[in-house]
């Protein structure tokens, strides 16, 4: 744990020390898109995405299923100059299951608050496959919204989701990064190095352990409904993007905490999971029209 906590403090002193290298941090398309809303000159038209992206392996708050779960995701969404956006994706499931594992359908609204503070309000629904072994198959549908602010050497952002399963759980979470960007606005190379934490309650992951029948019916999981931290997670987002097409690769490296148990009638814990730090990788290529 030690070792843990020392990483973390180098990589946010190191975040530190980029943000005062760099004056002018670049901005995501989102960030991008909301503040030109608020220039009546310079307002960007709507257009529609299509979006395919490989993920190594399906991780959320550093949760991962025993079998590697990848997903090559088609996406397709709409995106209204006035901030509104809908999205429809497929996640096919890449190992020798080779099945469609995911449908979901996503709407939401990007807003700006003067130059410094974007944010997003969103829901999702979940159209899993009733086999499905992804840490997350039990969720049905998610309401979230987030909120960020630049401060010219780093960006700080904030995060709060409620997941509906069998039964609901609130995901709370904080992010610390500084992105670099290269290049003209037609034409940007963005790198982000980001930290952050996510802190909630686990009744999803509950759900999914008992579906999957882990311990038998005559045990219970604890841990499960305790408001705590779940996992610290690093990343390195590197993207491309021009008017009319981009790509992007996001290598992650999660450290989960908070294990649950799995206890007697009784209430004595003979089997607490076993957490592991997990690597994993997204690569995605996107047109706009």
């Amino acid at each position: 744990m030690r070792r843990q906590l020392l990483f973390i403090f180098l990589f946010s002193s190191a975040l530190g020390v980029f943000g005062q290298v760099t004056k002018e941090p670049a901005r995501s398309e989102k960030e991008v898109k909301a503040t030109e809303k608020t220039d009546s000159t310079k307002k960007e038209p709507s257009y529609f995405k299509a979006e395919i992206s490989y993920l190594s392996n399906s991780v959320y708050n550093g949760r991962k299923d025993s079998i590697v779960v990848p997903y090559v995701t088609a996406q397709l969404g709409y995106y209204d100059n006035s901030g509104l956006y809908i999205t429809s994706s497929l996640s096919y499931l890449a190992n020798s299951t080779g099945r469609i594992d995911l449908v979901t359908v996503e709407g939401g609204y990007d807003f700006a608050i003067g130059k410094n503070f974007t944010g997003e309000l969103y829901a999702s629904k979940y159209y899993y496959n009733k086999n499905s072994t992804a840490v997350t198959s039990q969720i049905k549908g998610m309401l979230g919204s987030s909120l960020s602010y630049d401060a010219g050497f780093l960006s700080f952002g904030g995060g709060i989701d409620l997941a509906f399963s069998q039964q609901s759980d609130i995901i709370v979470n904080y992010t610390v990064s500084h992105p670099f960007r290269f290049g003209s606005d037609s034409s940007i190379w963005t790198i982000e190095p980001s930290f952050k934490s996510n802190f909630g309650t686990q009744k999803y992951y509950e759900a999914q352990k008992k579906a999957k029948k882990n311990g038998g019916s005559a045990t219970k999981i604890t841990g499960s409904t305790a408001f705590v931290v779940l996992d610290y997670e690093f990343s390195l987002p590197l993207s491309y993007d021009t008017k009319k097409w981009g790509f992007s690769f996001t290598p992650s490296f999660a450290i989960p905490v908070n294990p649950i148990s799995l206890t007697k009638p009784n209430g004595s814990i003979f089997l607490q999971e076993k957490l592991s730090n997990v690597f994993y990788a997204e690569l995605g290529f996107n047109i706009k029209f």
